[in-house]
């Protein structure tokens, strides 16, 4: 299915491009989440003509996250997790965890956005994480993780 991309979509292309990807991906994620329109004429059209208004979209949704990735990275967060005598969690420190620590500091950062590339964090200590606010911009946090008396 031809498709005309209204965002930017890794590995796929950039706002105003027109691709050919299977029938599923296109009417299961990428119409409904709002990402992209069939490539019909009037659609086309209609996008030509509202191409000021979505490129002005992206460039606020960059200016955000650049601004978020200046609050964030490098910034330290702490998180208090029950732990045994040797240093084990019981359970893990996930992306979601990580999302609400940092949350809690005033900066929103959705937990889609925390990547955590070994999986949740099981042990105490200091851990270097991922943030991907936009695919432009990439912010890395130190979650320290400590035993809860």
């Amino acid at each position: 299915m031809k498709i005309v991309l209204l965002e930017r979509v890794a590995n796929l292309g950039s706002l105003g491009s027109v691709v050919e990807v299977k029938n599923g991906y296109a009417r299961n994620f990428l119409i409904p989440q709002g990402k992209a329109k069939r490539a019909t004429p009037a659609n086309l059209e209609e996008f030509e003509s509202r191409r000021a208004e979505y490129e002005r979209n992206q460039s606020d949704i960059l200016s955000n996250a650049e601004q978020r990735h200046a609050k964030i990275n490098g910034a330290t967060f702490t998180i208090n997790a029950k732990a045994g005598v040797d240093g084990k969690l019981f359970g893990s420190v996930t992306s979601m965890d990580i999302a609400e620590a940092i949350n809690a500091s005033g900066v929103e950062v959705k937990r889609s956005e925390v990547t955590l590339s070994n999986g949740p964090l099981k042990t105490i200590g200091e851990f270097e994480v991922d943030v991907i606010l936009h695919h432009d911009v990439h912010s890395k946090v130190i979650i320290s993780v400590i035993s809860e008396a």
